[in-house]
C-alpha cells in the first residue's frame, strides 16, 4: 500500500477509496508543480492539500499556507484538518490578539498549516511577519476559492490580486495549488495568467446528481414566508436558507421562530463568539435551519445538510452553484429550492453597480491623499463626501494598484501617475449584467437545471441529471400557497418592528467634554422603527404616503400607535416633540401631533431647525452627518425632567436622533426615546 493511500485510510477507515482525480492532484503537489484543481463542490479538495501537508511535514517539516476568503470557512477547515490529525492555526481580523503566540509556534515548528484571509496580505504587520518569520518555512502555497483571483471570478477581491506577487516570491521548488469549483473558461485562463501558463490544471465533471432542483416563482416576500413556513418541516433533515440582504435574514429568522421552526441566523456582523456557537449547533443539528447571507458559504464542509432553500435569486450561476453545493455531500438526496420575487434583480443591480469605485470617488481619494501627505484613515471621513465602506474600497483598490501607499497608519501619494482603468472596470461590470441575465434564463429554462449550470461553467461532461424539477416533469414540493398564510404572513411584516439602537460614541476624531464617548446621561434610549422603507408590509405604504400623497395617513398613525402604547407606558413617557423640516414643515409635526393625541399625551415643539442645509442622505461619513446635525439643530422649552419621545418620519444614520437628543438632555430634559416610521440606510428615504 502506497504512503498516500495508507494516510488515507488511517484516518478515514479500512475501506476509504480516492476519488477520481485526488491522488493525481496530490502527486503534482508533492512533486513540486503548480497546479490547478477544478471539481465539484464536495469532491474533497481540502482533502487533497491536506494529505499532501501531512507528506511534506515528515518530510521537510515545512508548513502549508492557506488564503481562503471567508472566516465560517477558516473555522470550518481547521476542524476537518483535526480530523487527520493536523495543528491549523489562522490569522485573521478577529484574533489580532493570538498573532504574536501563532508566530511562535511556528518558529517551534508546532503548525502543519497557516490560514490566512486574502486581506492579510496588505495589512503591514502581517507583512512584515510574513518576511521575516514564514516565508522561509513554507512548504506548498494554497490558494482556496481560486476564482477570487480572477478579476472575471464572481467575488471581486482586491486583495486577491496580491497573491500573484506573494507567489512570484516563493522559490520555484515550492509548489502551488489553487483550488476552486466554479472557474469557466475565461476564469482558468486568467488564472494561469497569473500564477504562470505552465501550470497543471485537473478538471472534473461539475455534476451534482443526487442534488435535485426545483424553482418556485413567488413574487411577494409574504408568500415566500408563507411557502417557508407550510414546506419546510416536509424536508427531512437540516438545511440553509440563504438570503440576499442582512435584514431578510433577520425577517425569515422571526417568521421561522413565530412558526416553531427551530433556526438561527449567521451573517458577517454577527459576534465571534455567536458565530461559533452557531455554526457547532448546526454541526450537531440541534436547529433546522441556517439563515444566512453569502458570509456562509464557500467551501463549508457538513455532508448531511439536505436542503439550500434561496429566499431570493442570486445574481449569477456560479454563486448558486457555490451556495447550492454546501447541500448533499454525504447523503444520497438532497434538494435545492429557488423562490424567486420581484424584488430580486433590484437589489442585484445594485449590489453590481456598487461593486466597484467609481472614477470619480477614486478621483477623490488621490486627491485628498495628494493633498494631505500623511492623511489618516479617519481624517478622510472630515474631506471626502462618501461612506466608511465606499473610502476603503477606493484605499483598497488604489494600493494594490500602486497608486498610493500606506506606511504605519497614514497613506501617501506614490510617483506613479494615477489613470483609472475605466475600460476593465466596465467590462467587468458588464460581466455581472450578463450573468444576471443568464441567472433569469436559468429560472425560465425547461430543460435540465443542473445541465444549464454546468454548461454555464464550461464543464465538458453534461448531461441531464434525471432528478431536477424539468427532468421528471413535475414538481418536487408544492408551489401553492394557502391564502390564510399570506395573509398571516402579510400581518407578520407589518408588525415587524426594528430597533433603534442608540450610538454611544461621536465620529471619529470629535470630542465634546474632551470625551469621544457620549455621557450616559446625555445619550438617546433605545428606540424603535415601524418598517424597513420600501420593503413590503409598511415600507412601501410609507414611501408612497411621503412622495405622492405628501401626508402620512390615518392607517400609520394607527400603526405606530399600536406599536407605541406599551412602549410608552412602560418607560413612562409624559411628552412627544418631533424632527422638524423647513423644506415639509407640516409633515413629520402634524403626524407626531396625532399620535400624541391618540396616546393622550402633550406635544410640544422643543427642536427647532435653524437652518436649510443639506439633506442628511446626501451625505455619506459619520464626521459630515454629526456637523450637519449639529449645525442644524437647536431645543428650546423643554418639559424638565420629563421623559420625552422624539419622532422623525426617517432614520439612518441616527446622528439627527443623536445631536437632537444630546442637545434635549442638555436643556434639562428626561430621557429622549426615539420613534420613526421607516428606516432608510441603503435605500432611497431621507433622514
Amino acid at each position: 500500500m502506497n504512503k498516500l493511500l495508507f494516510e488515507l485510510k488511517k484516518y478515514y477507515g479500512e475501506h476509504a477509496e480516492f476519488r477520481e482525480g485526488q491522488e493525481e492532484a496530490i502527486h503534482n503537489i508533492l512533486e513540486g508543480k503548480r497546479a490547478l484543481v477544478v471539481q465539484k463542490t464536495g469532491w474533497g479538495k481540502s482533502l487533497v492539500y491536506f494529505l499532501a501537508t501531512k507528506i511534506i511535514r515528515m518530510e521537510t517539516h515545512r508548513l502549508t499556507m492557506i488564503i481562503s476568503p471567508l472566516l465560517a470557512l477558516m473555522d470550518n477547515q481547521i476542524e476537518s484538518a483535526h480530523k487527520l490529525g493536523m495543528r491549523i492555526k489562522t490569522v485573521n481580523s478577529e484574533n489580532r490578539e493570538e498573532w504574536g503566540n501563532i508566530i511562535e509556534e511556528i518558529n517551534h515548528n508546532s503548525v502543519d498549516a497557516l490560514i490566512i484571509s486574502p486581506e492579510r496580505l496588505g495589512n503591514d504587520e502581517f507583512k512584515r511577519m510574513l518576511s521575516h518569520d514564514i516565508s522561509y518555512k513554507i512548504g506548498l502555497f494554497v490558494v482556496d476559492e481560486a476564482h477570487c483571483i480572477s478579476d472575471w471570478g464572481h467575488d471581486f477581491r482586491p486583495d486577491y490580486r496580491r497573491i500573484a506577487d506573494i507567489i512570484k516570491m516563493l522559490p520555484p521548488n515550492v509548489p502551488v495549488l489553487a483550488t476552486t469549483a466554479t472557474a469557466n473558461d475565461r476564469v482558468v485562463n486568467d488564472i494561469k495568467a497569473q500564477l504562470g501558463n505552465d501550470i497543471v490544471v485537473s478538471r472534473g465533471s461539475l455534476m451534482r446528481k443526487s442534488l435535485a432542483i426545483q424553482v418556485i416563482m413567488l413574487d411577494t416576500k409574504e408568500e415566500r414566508l408563507a411557502w417557508l413556513s407550510n414546506s419546510i418541516n416536509d424536508i427531512p433533515g437540516t438545511g440553509i436558507i440563504y438570503c440576499l440582504t442582512v435584514n431578510d435574514c433577520l425577517l425569515v429568522e422571526k417568521w421561522l421562530k413565530e412558526n416553531a421552526i427551530s433556526c438561527e441566523s449567521y451573517y458577517a456582523s454577527v459576534d465571534k463568539e455567536r458565530k461559533k456557537e452557531i455554526v457547532d449547533k448546526f454541526m450537531d443539528n440541534q436547529f433546522k435551519v441556517l439563515i444566512a447571507t453569502v458570509a456562509f458559504g464557500m467551501g463549508f464542509d457538513k455532508g448531511d445538510i439536505s436542503f439550500i432553500i434561496h429566499f431570493q435569486k442570486p445574481g449569477n450561476v456560479v454563486a448558486y452553484y457555490q451556495q447550492i453545493g454546501r447541500a448533499g455531500r454525504a447523503i444520497d438526496k438532497a434538494y435545492a429550492i429557488l423562490l424567486c420575487g420581484n424584488e430580486d434583480d433590484e437589489i442585484n443591480r445594485y449590489f453590481i453597480d456598487s461593486a466597484f469605485p467609481t472614477e470619480d470617488t477614486m478621483q477623490k481619494v488621490i486627491q485628498t491623499v495628494t493633498e494631505h501627505p500623511g492623511i489618516k484613515l479617519m481624517e478622510f471621513e472630515k474631506s471626502v463626501n462618501m461612506s466608511h465602506t465606499t473610502i476603503n474600497k477606493c484605499l483598497k483598490y488604489l494600493l494594490v494598484n500602486g497608486d498610493i501607499y500606506k506606511d504605519g497608519g497614514v497613506y501617501y501619494k506614490t510617483p506613479k501617475a494615477w489613470e483609472p482603468d475605466l475600460e476593465k472596470s466596465l467590462k467587468i461590470t458588464q460581466i455581472r449584467k450578463n450573468e444576471l441575465k443568464q441567472m433569469n434564463e436559468f429560472v425560465n429554462i425547461s430543460g435540465c437545471y443542473m445541465k444549464y449550470i454546468a454548461d454555464a461553467l464550461d464543464d465538458i461532461n453534461t448531461q441531464p441529471c434525471g432528478c431536477c424539477r424539468n427532468c421528471r416533469q413535475e414538481n418536487i414540493f408544492n408551489v401553492e400557497v394557502p391564502l390564510d398564510d399570506v395573509i398571516r404572513a402579510q400581518a407578520f411584516i407589518k408588525n415587524d418592528y426594528n430597533i433603534i439602537e442608540p450610538r454611544k460614541r461621536w465620529p471619529m476624531g470629535v470630542k465634546i467634554s474632551d470625551k469621544n464617548a457620549i455621557s450616559a446621561d446625555r445619550r438617546c434610549e433605545e428606540g424603535r422603527v415601524l418598517c424597513n422603507y420600501g420593503s413590503a408590509g409598511w415600507g412601501r405604504h410609507v414611501s408612497d404616503c411621503k412622495y405622492k400623497k405628501g401626508n402620512f395617513d390615518e392607517q400609520l398613525v394607527d400603526a405606530s400607535v399600536k406599536l407605541l402604547r406599551s412602549f410608552v407606558s412602560d418607560n413612562q413617557i409624559a411628552w412627544i416633540t418631533s424632527i422638524p423640516s423647513i423644506r415639509r414643515p407640516e409633515l413629520v409635526k402634524n403626524f407626531a401631533m396625532r399620535i400624541a393625541d391618540k396616546l393622550g399625551l402633550p406635544y410640544q415643539e422643543s427642536v427647532v431647525k435653524t437652518c436649510d442645509n443639506q439633506h442628511q442622505k446626501e451625505l455619506n461619513t459619520s464626521y459630515l452627518q454629526f456637523k450637519n446635525a449639529d449645525e442644524s439643530f437647536e431645543v428650546v422649552n423643554v418639559l424638565e425632567g420629563k421623559d420625552v419621545l422624539l419622532i422623525d418620519d426617517m432614520v439612518d444614520s441616527r446622528w439627527t436622533f443623536t445631536v437632537c437628543g444630546y442637545k434635549l438632555r442638555d436643556k434639562g430634559c428626561g430621557r429622549v426615546f426615539t420613534y420613526a416610521l421607516a428606516n432608510t440606510a441603503g435605500r432611497n428615504g431621507d433622514e
